[in-house]
């Protein structure tokens, strides 16, 4: 089964908007929901019920946002109830070129790092982890 569920959380509107219509373009049953203030995702992810975390969503997420980056995110992330985390596939969504050889070690439950501008390309290589 597809995951039709993404978020994407990033303060740059115009990546949103070419992100969503990538999504689009690869899933037509895609569920796109858009954050450019990481803080209102947080909140939104805690408001996710247990009933919901049989659901997986793929969150695309910037590191280099100007209220939080995406590494405090994900500090404050793994703070949540496991229940929502698993619900979870996380992948940074960056146009920085850096390695992020430390990062990908202190958070395991990013599962890849990716560039921008998101590709539908890159979608299909990663469409086997979207599968359950």
């Amino acid at each position: 089964m597809k995951i039709h569920d993404y978020i994407i959380v990033d303060d740059d509107p115009t990546n949103n908007l070419i992100c969503k219509l990538v999504i689009e373009k690869f899933d037509s049953n895609a569920n796109v929901t858009v954050f450019q203030q990481p803080e209102q995702a947080l909140s939104y992810f805690q408001s996710l019920v247990k009933k919901e975390a049989q659901k997986k969503i793929v969150l695309f997420l910037d590191v280099n946002m100007p209220t939080m980056t995406g590494w405090d995110f994900l500090d404050k992330f793994q703070m949540f109830d496991s229940s929502i985390k698993n619900m979870f596939e996380i992948y940074i969504l960056t146009s920085a070129i850096e390695d992020f050889e430390l990062e990908k070690t202190k958070y395991p439950m990013v599962k890849a790092f990716l560039s921008k501008p998101l590709r539908k390309s890159t979608l299909q290589e990663l469409e086997l982890n979207f599968t359950s």
